[in-house]
């Protein structure tokens, strides 16, 4: 069996072009994302967009308003986010959450399945099982082996 991800050609166009629409909003946001970062470079080499925009026309004076507003935020989720790693370690501390499940043997399944052990053993040596199952839910058929596709 093959991924359709291995295979764009066997996507419909609608979803080629859903696809791609979808891309290049994330590659613009990208790209909008970076602005403030090549603005500064840009600075730093002699282009005077940045001089303009925050000297000249004082936009470090936004900058610093908001500043405050950005410190606040991140000590607010951080702050929310050692509240909540305390209170669980508090909670759960010494408390054993991850035992390991009991080992089921062959016996156990067999048993619960209501079929021979040795069938049982195949089945776990198996890599590939098919299980059909009757109208009560109950287990009719298995065969093992490889699939054809």
């Amino acid at each position: 069996m093959k991924l359709i991800i291995e295979h764009p050609e066997w996507q419909r166009p609608k979803q080629r072009i859903l696809l791609g629409f979808i891309t290049l909003i994330f590659w613009m946001l990208w790209f909008y994302l970076w602005i403030p970062f090549i603005s500064v470079l840009a600075w730093i080499f002699g282009i005077r967009i940045f001089e303009y925009h925050m000297i000249e026309l004082q936009g470090y004076k936004g900058l610093v308003e908001l500043l405050g507003w950005y410190a606040l935020v991140v000590f607010s989720l951080g702050g929310s986010l050692i509240a909540w790693a305390t209170y669980n370690i508090q909670r759960f501390n010494h408390v054993a959450r991850r035992n390991p499940r009991p080992e089921v043997s062959v016996e156990m399944q067999a048993e619960h399945f209501q079929v021979d052990a040795q069938e049982v053993e195949v089945w776990r040596k198996s890599q590939m099982l098919f299980v059909e199952h009757d109208d009560s839910s109950t287990i009719s058929h298995v065969r093992t082996g490889p699939t054809q596709c």
